[in-house]
């Protein structure tokens, strides 16, 4: 009775089946790419508070803020009346000039007649012409003196420097200005910027030639470098980039923006997805090597490892792992390290 329990236990014992496990064939990599985000800011290529160059009241505003403005449209008028007077009075004053012109060429005319005659000195002819010669002089003078004044009235016209958007208005109509006041901040449109502080240990990961994207609310947008700053701010401790965005990129000043840089650092070790490692002792992680016996079964060992890098579906570790030795790939909380399992290994589809 007790030979045949005992056979009957063996066959228990050998009808026992192993538990199946993925298995993950790690590969040795003599360095491994982190991805590290910067965070920047959108910033208008061209922000100008813009006033009147000369001193005056407001008597027009034609925009308020958040408009959109086209260069060289009128934003605000200031009051020309003293100035539309004051060309009435050029404008007479040059008819009276014209006047005294007639009548001083007319009385030269006749003293040249007179003079080849004999009954005019040559004295009354120098003076015709001295006074000839003032008049054109005041010609000049006032017809610089309108020119001045229709320079003044243009500029009683303030006008849009670029197409853009009225970020704010200070004045209202009515209001007296001194010149060079700032009454109106425009942004302009559609030449945006991102500036972007990178360590200055992370600038040689940064190929400032070829092309760059950043991200901004979800969406990636391709950019050039413009320039790279020439030293490093002593708050943040980075260095300044300016990367020119696409034309018409519909983005406002002031979103942030997100720029991709990859570090490269050299140091062995393997790629594992997240899922094969598990909790160890002493702030250690572990992995579960599957170490084939001298019977053609295999074994689970636990493995010391130093989790580098992870992402959300792989790790990069270094530690007592050997190249081409299978790990257990997932699952691991189902499992003991002494536990006899059958692999199932899988391909890698990591780096």
């Amino acid at each position: 009775m007790v030979n045949r329990a005992f056979a009957e236990s063996e066959v228990n014992v050998a009808e026992v089946k192993l538990a199946q496990v993925k298995a993950f064939v790690p590969h040795l990599s003599q360095s491994y790419q982190v991805e590290r985000q910067f965070v920047g800011q959108v910033v208008a290529k061209q922000r100008a508070d813009i006033g009147f160059e000369l001193a005056g009241k407001i008597s027009k505003i034609f925009v308020d803020e958040g408009e959109h403005v086209s260069q060289g449209e009128i934003l605000m008028q200031l009051d020309t009346e003293l100035l539309d007077i004051e060309y009435t009075d050029l404008q007479a004053q040059l008819q009276q000039l014209a006047a005294d012109a007639a009548l001083v060429k007319a009385n030269l005319t006749r003293v040249k007649s007179l003079k080849k005659e004999g009954y005019a000195s040559a004295q009354s002819l120098d003076e015709l012409v001295a006074q000839q010669k003032s008049l054109w002089a005041n010609k000049a003078r006032i017809d610089a003196s309108i020119k001045a004044n229709r320079t003044r009235i243009e500029k009683s016209s303030l006008l849009a420097p670029y197409n853009g958007i009225v970020d704010r208005r200070t004045v209202s109509e009515g209001a007296v200005v001194g010149a060079s006041q700032a009454v109106l901040t425009v942004v302009q449109q559609g030449a945006n910027e991102v500036k972007v502080g990178v360590p200055v240990r992370l600038l040689e990961h940064v190929d400032l030639v070829a092309p760059k994207s950043v991200t901004v609310a979800g969406q990636d947008y391709a950019v050039q470098l413009v320039a790279s700053g020439g030293q490093v701010d002593p708050q943040t401790r980075t260095v300044q980039l300016r990367f020119a965005l696409p034309e018409n990129d519909k983005l406002v000043s002031g979103q942030l923006a997100y720029l991709n840089v990859v570090e490269t650092i050299d140091e062995p070790g393997y790629w594992i997805p997240v899922t094969a490692i598990i909790d160890g002792v002493r702030g250690l992680w572990n992995v579960y090597a599957i170490v084939q016996q001298s019977d053609g079964t295999y074994l689970l060992e636990r493995r010391d490892v130093s989790v580098r890098y992870a992402t959300q579906q792989q790790a990069f570790v270094s530690g007592a792992l050997a190249e081409n030795e299978a790990i257990v790939a997932t699952g691991l909380h189902r499992y003991v390290p002494g536990q006899r399992v059958e692999p199932d290994v899988q391909p890698s589809g990591v780096n």
